[in-house]
């Protein structure tokens, strides 16, 4: 890199010994670039947020390839729980992820720590007891905390003791500001030391004895306040991520993307500048008026100029207070503009040369910018991306299963997992996918690898198949189960309307038979009122209710008192039988369904014609046979 910057002296070409142009395959530019990293450090913050395309570039390559994280191997619910919480909930990882990508992108390097919290005490060199540092009212003097013991009744010093907090909400994790960090790198063994210089304003709190930051930070700090030195940061706690680079001296160092277009954008900021003037000088035109010159008059040698100028301005003022104001020149006047050109001016074509060019030098492809272009994944460009995007994931992924991850497993005792992206893919193929389908009906790929490529999450997929089929499955059920019970009640139903209606044609038959009997019947049974047909059913009915014990008897008696009575009443029951209903008491021609029992029936020893009553003793004795 240059060392020297360029002076007003180096500037002014006007001398004999001075030469704008001193290298011919250097120009301008190089005189300007940072003599150091450090410095360089300062013009990449500085583009970022002033620059608006390129502080795009730079979003667009951080963002657009961190893809939703997945498990590699299928786990138990509860550990994916536990690293859900701590990842996606606690951490922020995605969000994590993207500002060390910002970092990453801009310096070209990115410096995380990790680190728990933890519970400060001060502790009583002359008792031996501890307190919480909170809890104490000390002072801070000379790098030393003093605190009145009520005990000892007396100021006594203290010395800290930090205990750490094993929780995951005490887990942090720090990026540092590229500009603190100093690498000391040794190209033998190509390792590196890293040195922490601790910034002025934490250094003025910890000097003012600012309470917060004396409870929360680290004792090898103030140590290091104390002794104006730097802290070396334990590479077993400290990542760093670093674009890859050329073999040069300071190799412990990325250099940032934005390297190879700072002298374009010098350029462009030339072109802007000149843009700015144009627009301050060229941009409203300039109005003037004078009297013309119509050659018959001659408007030097034979007007009064003052007084016609006086008149004009009069004559403005009253236009500018009614613009329906009508003035009466004596001669002609003519009106001429200057200025009013800044579009012919403008650099605006060249300025969006520039911007091509420096989207270029950036290495991305102009459309993944700008858009608008016909991207398929055979395009060269686009596969070089994708390539780099894919080194820079394979970075992020080394960060979180070999630095991250590990920690975790040591801080809170989480078995251990690896981390992968769902799958990046910068364009999609219709053919590529398509293939991909036939070789999976072929068997000669997995759905797992099918899935990916598709961006879905299998474990996840195959979760929502499980739930769906079990979805259809209950839904199945429900509506079988349904549409038994609508069959069920149908075919009730259509078996009392067919039950009703054979009866009907039996008790049609009957009657019609009953009708020829009447007079035989009524003959042998003068209780049967005037309804002969009424009549019979009731005692049939009557008949059916009887338990066994008392039915047999009865229907022999009425065999033998009444047989053709018996006979109408038998038929009568055959049709109930027949049927298999049971007639409801008291009701004629309302049948119960099968296998219901009739309102108020009670069982056989439940009724009072079949309670045995007690008989009175006899007094007389036997008027027939031998006595007893």
């Amino acid at each position: 890199m240059p060392v020297d910057p360029y002076t007003a002296a180096k500037f002014d070409s006007s001398g004999p010994n001075n030469n704008r142009y001193p290298n011919p395959f250097f120009d301008l530019a190089n005189n300007s670039l940072p003599s150091n990293i450090k410095t360089l450090f300062k013009y990449c913050y500085a583009f970022f947020h002033t620059d608006p395309f390129l502080s795009n570039v730079i979003r667009k390559l951080t963002e657009y390839p961190i893809t939703p994280l997945l498990y590699e191997s299928s786990i138990e619910e509860v550990t994916r729980k536990k690293y859900d919480l701590i990842l996606f909930e606690k951490l922020k990882i995605k969000r994590l992820l993207i500002e060390a990508g910002l970092d990453y992108n801009t310096y070209g390097n990115c410096f995380l720590s990790i680190f728990t919290k933890f519970k400060r005490y001060l502790v009583n060199t002359k008792t031996g007891r501890k307190y919480p540092i909170e809890s104490v009212a000390y002072k801070f003097k000379n790098f030393k905390f003093f605190y009145n013991d009520p005990e000892l009744g007396e100021e006594v010093e203290c010395f800290i003791e930090d205990e750490p907090i094993n929780s995951i909400e005490a887990l942090k994790i720090v990026r540092w500001n590229p500009e603190n960090i100093d690498i000391d790198y040794d190209p033998i063994n190509g390792e590196s030391r890293y040195f922490y210089s601790i910034p002025g304003q934490t250094s003025k709190k910890i000097l003012m004895g600012d309470k917060h930051a004396l409870r929360n930070t680290p004792a090898v700090f103030i140590e290091a306040i104390k002794k104006k030195q730097k802290v070396e940061l334990d590479n077993k706690t400290f990542y760093h991520f670093k674009r890859p680079g050329l073999s040069e001296s300071d190799m412990g160092w990325g250099k940032p993307i934005v390297l190879a277009a700072i002298k374009k954008i010098y350029y462009l900021q030339i072109l802007q500048k000149g843009n700015e003037a144009i627009a301050h000088e060229h941009i409203v035109p300039k109005k003037s008026i004078a009297p013309a010159n119509t050659g018959a008059i001659d408007p030097l040698s034979q007007m009064n100029l003052p007084k016609w100028t006086s008149q004009m301005e009069s004559t403005i003022q009253k236009w500018k207070r009614d613009p329906n104001y009508i003035a009466v020149f004596p001669i002609p006047i003519s009106y001429q503009e200057l200025g009013g050109n800044a579009r012919s001016l403008m650099l605006t074509p060249e300025m969006k040369f520039l911007e091509e060019t420096i989207i270029t030098s950036l290495g991305v492809p102009l459309e993944f910018i700008k858009g608008g272009g016909s991207w398929t994944s055979a395009a060269a460009g686009l596969r070089q991306v994708e390539n780099m995007f894919s080194i820079y994931r394979e970075q992020l992924l080394d960060f979180l299963n070999h630095f991250l991850i590990p920690k975790l497993v040591s801080f809170l005792n989480y078995p251990e997992v690896k981390l992968k992206f769902k799958e990046f893919r910068m364009a999609d193929d219709p053919q590529v996918k398509q293939l991909m389908l036939q070789l999976v009906e072929m068997g000669k790929m997995s759905d797992q690898k099918l899935l990916d490529s598709f961006g879905f999450t299998y474990e996840e997929i195959m979760k929502e198949i499980s739930d769906s089929r079990d979805e259809m499955r209950k839904s199945s059920i429900e509506d079988t189960k349904a549409q038994a019970k609508a069959q069920g009640e149908a075919q009730v139903v259509t078996q009392v309307y067919g039950i009703r209606a054979q009866m009907a044609a039996q008790r049609e038959q009957l009657n019609s038979r009953m009708t020829k009997l009447q007079e035989e019947v009524q003959k042998e049974n003068a209780v049967i009122g005037p309804d002969f047909v009424k009549g019979v059913e009731m005692m049939a009915i009557q008949l059916m209710y009887l338990p066994p014990e008392i039915q047999i008897p009865e229907m022999a008696s009425l065999a033998k008192r009444a047989p053709t009575t018996y006979g109408v009443v038998m038929e009568t029951i055959q049709m109930y039988q027949n049927a298999g209903v049971m007639p409801m008491t008291g009701e004629q021609g309302n049948p119960q369904r099968p296998g219901a029992a009739a309102p108020n029936q009670k069982s056989p020893g439940e009724r009072e014609s079949n309670k045995a009553k007690p008989q009175p003793e006899k007094t007389k004795g036997n008027t027939r046979g031998e006595p007893r």
